[in-house]
């Protein structure tokens, strides 16, 4: 999967979501996501093409989860780091 675009629109309402500032009409909320495990994991930075040490258990949210044949989806830290990461290594949790 080629990550060279994000889409702007969902980009902007998970930073009003994330900032507390969204509004009915930013959309749907995204809910956080998990990476299983403890630890930490070394996942791939695109924007930089670098690996990035990510702590297991950490709250993530899922920019975009690719097509079903893609093993990688495209995640967001709390902390601003956005990497890929293989599908499989992370679960949903909600709005937690």
């Amino acid at each position: 999967m080629s990550w060279d675009y994000i889409d702007e629109k969902k980009f902007r309402s998970l930073v009003k979501q994330i900032s507390g500032t969204i509004t009915e009409k930013d959309g749907e909320l995204v809910p956080y996501h998990s990476i299983k495990g403890v630890g930490e994991i070394w996942c791939y930075q695109p924007s930089n093409r670098v690996v990035a040490r990510v702590i297991r258990g950490t709250k993530i949210y899922v920019l975009d989860m690719g097509t079903a044949d893609d093993i990688q989806c495209l995640a967001l830290s709390n902390e601003g780091v956005i990497f890929t990461i293989d599908k499989d290594e992370i679960e949903e949790i909600g709005f937690n």
